[in-house]
């Protein structure tokens, strides 16, 4: 798990980058479903080098990746992200 202290600036919701494939990234999207969370999905491309946008944000190619909206970076751990959804945003 990589986690980095926000790169980017704050963000209005949540981005997720992930590929639909991807059974890690299947249970961050279930539980963002689960806790009613709105976000950005944002798919990225099954080649490693060809993300870009993802190595540039948070410094790796894994998914699932998540940048809060403080922009905090979770990268390539779904239980680290989970954790996280839980312990900011259940009720």
């Amino acid at each position: 798990m990589i986690d980095r202290q926000p790169k980017e600036e704050k963000n209005d919701m949540l981005k997720l980058y992930q590929i639909e494939a991807c059974s890690y990234c299947a249970r961050v999207r279930s539980k963002l479903t689960q806790l009613g969370i709105t976000y950005i999905n944002i798919n990225v491309p099954r080649a490693k080098p060809e993300r870009t946008e993802l190595i540039e944000i948070s410094g790796q190619a894994g998914v699932p990746t998540l940048v809060t909206e403080d922009g905090r970076v979770i990268a390539d751990d779904d239980d680290a992200i989970i954790a996280y959804l839980d312990e900011h945003y259940s009720k």
